[in-house]
């Protein structure tokens, strides 16, 4: 389950096998775009263990992980992305930085977690459902609020609270720091 819901998922019936040696890829020249693969690889790490490698591309990658941008859909708007995942690749497709970030979060939320089968951990990969997946917010505005002035957190705290929301794909965190009283 993916929250939140997606506008569209569209089953193949077929996988792709994430492994060690699966490669995210960029194009060449976007910066913003490796920040986000680099997040994508850190977070692959602590679910699987893996250390998958980032890599800058002048080419369309035949497999591994790519994530690009593309304009040409007005309908995706700033955080809107098409998540294709195939059995060799998975491309992550947004108008916007913004919208591949979006994407990486359902792929993160996509991705199972380590089984505890013996057999599973030998295999020494992780199986993701193929299809397509569409999505763009509903709404320009989700967010949660944080109430610090009443309610003392720690910056871990803080911190992960901020992971959290960025992992249900919400754009605002209102921090409430003073009162009146």
């Amino acid at each position: 389950s993916i929250i939140p819901r997606p506008v569209s998922v569209t089953a193949t019936g077929k996988s792709f096998s994430l492994t060690n040696k699966t490669v995210i890829y960029t194009p060449d020249g976007n910066g913003e775009l490796a920040q986000v693969a680099g997040h994508l690889a850190s977070h692959l790490s602590s679910i699987t263990g893996f250390t998958n490698p980032t890599e800058a591309t002048g080419n369309t990658p035949t497999e591994g992980i790519y994530l690009t941008i593309n304009g040409n859909d007005p309908l995706l708007g700033d955080e809107g992305y098409d998540l294709v995942i195939e059995e060799d690749l998975i491309t992550i497709i947004a108008s916007k930085p913004a919208g591949v970030y979006m994407g990486v979060q359902t792929l993160l939320q996509i991705v199972p977690l380590p089984s505890k089968d013996a057999a599973a951990k030998e295999a020494d990969k992780f199986r993701l459902a193929s299809g397509t997946i569409r999505d763009y917010p509903t709404y320009a505005w989700r967010g949660a609020m944080l109430d610090v002035a009443r309610h003392f957190f720690s910056v871990e705290d803080v911190k992960r609270t901020i992971d959290l929301i960025s992992y249900y794909k919400m754009n605002v965190l209102h921090l409430h720091l003073s009162d009146d009283q």
